[in-house]
């Protein structure tokens, strides 16, 4: 079996004619502690965290108002009962607070009219048909399970 050599000395790498070789600078560091504050003084302040439950895709919503929180934690049940996945369940909410973010009320105010103009409106931008298929469904779901509106809206033609 034939021996490896090995070299004592280290690999160097050697620079190109006429290019200086790079050294690296040692930084200086600040060893005063007196003048450096890692953390900013907070004074007992304490930001307000959300709650999620132990359940992957379950939020506790925010208490924001005894209506809203009320349609939102049904809307919520309604979708885990229909055996909805929890991303598509955030994407249901989601276009339900578009809607609610639109008209600036309660969606138990909305009349028909109203959610088929919205609709129209979206169609007009002309999403993907996957897209507004979501928003279609979504909608229906909420206001045929969760609020109990039978409109022709939603109704197969």
């Amino acid at each position: 079996m034939a021996k490896r050599k090995t070299n004592t000395k280290k690999d160097t790498v050697k620079p190109k004619p006429g290019t200086k070789r790079r050294t690296m600078a040692k930084r200086k560091t600040n060893t005063k502690k007196d003048t450096v504050n890692p953390k900013p003084d907070t004074k007992g302040r304490t930001m307000a965290k959300r709650k999620i439950n132990s359940k992957k895709g379950t939020v506790n919503p925010k208490p924001d108002s005894v209506t809203g929180n009320a349609l939102k934690c049904q809307f919520l049940t309604d979708m885990e009962l229909a055996g909805m996945y929890p991303t598509s369940r955030k994407r249901y909410l989601y276009v339900v607070e578009q809607l609610i973010r639109h008209y600036w009320c309660s969606p138990a105010e909305l009349t028909e009219q109203q959610v088929c103009d919205y609709l129209l409106e979206h169609h007009r931008q002309r999403p993907a048909k996957g897209t507004f298929r979501l928003t279609h469904f979504a909608l229906r779901l909420f206001f045929k399970d969760t609020l109990g509106r039978d409109w022709d809206l939603f109704k197969k033609k």
